[in-house]
């Protein structure tokens, strides 16, 4: 079995932005990805938690494997928007099987 090195992305998005993430990972050919509820966390803006009754916006976990050439533009895609939309983009180096879905 044959491993491919991969870039694994992750960012923290708030949900509401979650459609244009996507949309801006298929634009430069990601096309598949996961996203996973988070339930609380605290960053620069203080803590959070995920409750209808705080008036929290409820935030998620975009996970997607790409090549680093994809990787890469799809941080120069966002990267006009990191403050605005206060994301926190992680990127690490992985290995895959299949590595041509990626």
């Amino acid at each position: 079995m044959e491993l491919v090195k991969r870039k694994r992305i992750e960012v923290v998005v708030d949900a509401p932005l979650c459609e244009w993430l996507s949309e801006s990972a298929a634009g430069v050919g990601i096309g598949h990805h996961s996203l996973m509820p988070l339930s609380s966390g605290a960053g620069q803006g203080g803590a959070w938690r995920d409750e209808d009754m705080s008036g929290a916006v409820a935030k998620k976990l975009f996970i997607a494997i790409a090549s680093a050439d994809k990787a890469s533009a799809f941080l120069q895609a966002i990267a006009p928007h990191l403050d605005a939309y206060g994301l926190l983009i992680t990127l690490g180096d992985v290995e895959v099987v299949r590595g041509d879905r990626f």
